[in-house]
């Protein structure tokens, strides 16, 4: 299941100025199966999109680039959705391997779970499973790595690394030493939840800014508070840790600091997308020279706003409301 680079990439913004924030990340397709019983839908998903969504209520979408990989059956039309957010700057790679689909299973109190649906993953995605290498090759697959970057984009201001799974962050972090000025990492609950923190620091040498959730550092969590561990990962080289916890209020550390920003509850209609969304904004946010505590408070609400509505396409229209975010 190595899936190789096809050699045909789809991309715009050829000339001129690069962008100033580049989104590194997945694009997938996303089989929505409601929590009340009817028809589930096909759609369009995937963490660099909703990343996306986050950072253009923030930042003049011309600003943004995504750079991420097409499966040689990727149905939609992707190159529109784009345009039509107005997202000029784009790299997308076309990949020689079967794209990955996934079941988003919702319940009753709006949690989901996300199962694997291509032939063969199935059975080995589940949480527990023996094997899960062929899932995880999956999402390698799928997910680009920092030299499928435009060089013309290079070097940049700021980049935001979404989930991937293996060594692909600590990889990707060491091609961009000295490319990029100011890096975010979203971990992922695979190589995050279970490392101590000196090692999980270690793995994201290089990053300005680590933005996980409880899921990721599900573990860790069990022994020190919160506070506690967004400082030992702060004091173990990462300058700004941010811990997203849904509808409790964000805990981040720098500059030797810890502090708790408040989450305003907002009504949800689809949780797909929230820590996403998140990230975007709180590196939008940063760009434009906003502190720490406040651009995690804009980026909280932004992640309100997406969760707001339902599907990605929808949260790529979304613009930012007079007053937001108070």
């Amino acid at each position: 299941m190595s899936g190789t680079i096809a050699g045909a990439t789809l991309s715009s913004g050829t000339t001129g100025r690069g962008p100033d924030l580049i989104i590194l990340g997945q694009i997938t397709i996303d089989d929505v199966v409601p929590a009340s019983p009817g028809v589930w839908r096909r759609q369009i998903g995937g963490s660099s999109l909703y990343c996306l969504a986050g950072a253009r209520l923030w930042l003049n979408p011309e600003r943004i680039g995504l750079v991420a990989r097409l499966g040689r059956d990727y149905p939609f039309d992707i190159a529109a959705v784009l345009h039509g957010a107005q997202v000029h700057h784009y790299s997308l790679a076309r990949v020689d391997a079967e794209h990955l689909i996934e079941w988003l299973i919702y319940e009753p109190d709006g949690s989901r779970r996300s199962v694997p649906r291509n032939r063969g993953l199935l059975d080995v995605a589940a949480e527990g499973a023996v094997d899960m290498q062929p899932y995880l090759q999956k999402l390698l697959e799928i997910a680009p790595t920092a030299s499928e970057i435009p060089t013309r984009w290079l070097p940049g201001r700021s980049l935001h690394l979404c989930p991937q799974v293996g060594h692909r962050h600590s990889d990707n972090l060491r091609w961009l030493r000295n490319q990029v000025g100011w890096i975010s990492v979203d971990p992922s609950p695979h190589y995050s939840r279970n490392q101590p923190v000196a090692e999980l620091a270690r793995f994201v040498a290089g990053a300005s800014a680590l933005l996980p959730s409880t899921l990721e550092l599900r573990s860790q969590l069990r022994d020190l508070t919160a506070e506690a561990l967004v400082m030992q990962l702060h004091q173990a080289g990462i300058p700004e840790v941010i811990l997203k916890r849904a509808d409790q209020p964000v805990v981040l550390a720098y500059d030797n600091n810890v502090e708790a920003v408040p989450v305003q509850p907002r009504p949800m209609l689809d949780p797909t997308g929230a820590g996403d969304s998140f990230c975007g904004a709180y590196a939008a946010c940063r760009l434009l020279g906003i502190s720490p505590p406040q651009a995690a408070r804009r980026a909280a609400a932004s992640a309100a706003l997406v969760v707001g509505c339902s599907g990605v396409e929808a949260a790529l229209a979304l613009e930012r409301p007079p007053g937001f975010p108070d």
